[in-house]
């Protein structure tokens, strides 16, 4: 290395040897760290930097131990051959989730304490027909710093949300019934309907939530038993339910006695989020008899999809069936799995610095749909846009996928109105996915003025 490598601290939070280990990780990710090359001397990293050797050689340690690197006795530390890069080409924009940052070293640590307490261990080896005390109450007061009000006993753990689903619409619908749900929506509620036997019926959105006329008239004239909803960012249209949609549906759902299942997965940033209606109908409840929301939501689009923690937030008089149905697929949900989600939500570099980096790529997009002078609207990790006649979602998303990269075509969800939605979480590295942005942004261009030569 002719010049000594110097990263900018200033760009990380947390300890000075955990901000360095992270930049450490983010150079070899991006390729500005080649593997094995020898990385600083830790003297001279420090004097560069400002920080003491023993910081330098904490963070090297650390990242020793998360597998980034190997220190060889005499001659140095250097980074490990990896095929990280080249495990990262792809450029997937039709898969949800949450960019690549902090989550392995995170991870890694929270691994690695776990490693250290054999007697911990054990404990979460055995069998746990009901869920640890100690995780309800992390994962309690986690949603209380999330201004999400409930009691520990309230909340029930599953495999991810999928399986939060299936047990809801389990525990409390029988074959032959109804459920309503968005007229777009994630398909995962279909698929779930379908295998139990329930019939769906939509109910047709607007742009603050769903058409409250109409839902009213389905209430009643079909009686369902449940409604499913993604209120706070619509999948996958990006809407957000208005204050007064929230309102009037409890109202509604009150009235006809069904229960809402309101589905809050789709990530959302902090200037976007909504408090969920679980909390308005708590307020609102004179008692818990008239509660009627059962809140669904997981870690996979907050942290990373491989952990497979999602939770419910259920009223009283509903979770026996719930557990029930939960009890029928799995004799438990893994504590183990479940102690590392609570260690991770614990650690406060959470989130790391990747809601600067989703907003920063919400802007690229938006910039984008403007200049293709498309109606768009983004939220969170996912941007959708209308494409404009003759041009169809399917040429640009077929015409993408030979290039090797994958976006959602609207008819995915039910939705016929020449859409196509772009998920931004895929790749840590900006320089990659502003040229996969490019194509996208030049695949329209050239798709719409073949679609007019054609016409």
């Amino acid at each position: 290395m002719g010049t000594i490598w110097s990263p900018n601290l200033d760009s990380y939070t947390g300890a000075k040897y955990s901000r360095l280990a992270q930049a450490v990780e983010d150079g070899i990710k991006n390729g500005e760290l080649m593997p094995n090359s020898k990385l600083p001397p830790q003297r001279l990293l420090a004097d560069k930097l400002g920080v003491t050797v023993g910081t330098v050689t904490r963070a090297y340690a650390l990242l020793e131990q998360r597998g980034y690197v190997q220190a060889k006795v005499g001659a140095g530390t250097y980074v490990k051959a990896s095929d990280y890069q080249a495990a990262n080409k792809g450029a997937d924009f039709a898969t949800c989730q949450q960019p690549f940052t902090n989550q392995a070293a995170i991870l890694s640590d929270a691994l690695n304490q776990l490693a250290k307490t054999p007697l911990r261990l054990s404990q979460l080896m055995q069998y746990h027909a009901e869920p640890l005390r100690e995780h309800q109450l992390t994962f309690s007061q986690w949603l209380h710093r999330r201004n999400i009000p409930q009691s520990s006993e309230q909340i029930v753990f599953t495999h991810g949300a999928q399986q939060g689903i299936f047990s809801i619409l389990n525990g409390l619908m029988q074959a032959g019934e109804m459920l309503l749900c968005e007229s777009s929506c994630y398909p995962g509620i279909h698929v779930a309907a379908e295998q139990l036997g329930l019939k769906t019926m939509p109910v047709s959105l607007t742009n603050e939530g769903l058409d409250l006329a109409e839902l009213a008239d389905k209430l009643t004239q079909y009686q369902p038993k449940v409604l499913y909803l993604t209120p706070n960012n619509q999948n996958p249209t990006c809407i957000q339910y208005s204050d007064t949609q929230r309102k009037s549906i409890i109202d509604l759902a009150r009235k006809h006695r069904v229960v809402i299942i309101e589905d809050d997965v789709n990530y959302s940033l902090p200037s976007e989020w909504h408090t969920p209606m679980w909390s308005l109908d708590q307020q609102s409840a004179d008692n818990e008899q008239q509660q009627c929301v059962i809140y669904l939501s997981s870690l996979s689009k907050m942290f990373c999809g491989g952990l497979r923690q999602g939770f419910l937030l259920i009223p009283s008089r509903l979770i026996g069936p719930v557990k029930q149905a939960i009890y029928s697929q799995c004799w438990m949900v893994s504590p183990l799995n479940t102690e590392l989600a609570c260690s991770i939500i614990d650690n406060n570099d959470f989130m790391g610095q990747r809601e600067q980096l989703i907003a920063e790529r919400q802007k690229l997009g938006i910039a984008m749909g403007l200049r293709l002078k498309l109606t768009q609207n983004w939220r969170g990790l996912n941007g959708w846009l209308q494409l404009k006649a003759p041009l169809k979602s399917h040429h640009v998303v077929t015409a993408l996928a030979q290039k090797g990269i994958l976006i959602r075509n609207g008819d995915d969800f039910n939705n016929h109105d020449n859409c196509i939605r772009i998920s931004i979480g895929d790749t840590h590295d900006d320089k990659h996915f502003i040229e996969q942005l490019s194509i996208i942004e030049a695949s329209i261009r050239e798709l719409s003025q073949s679609a007019y030569s054609v016409v």
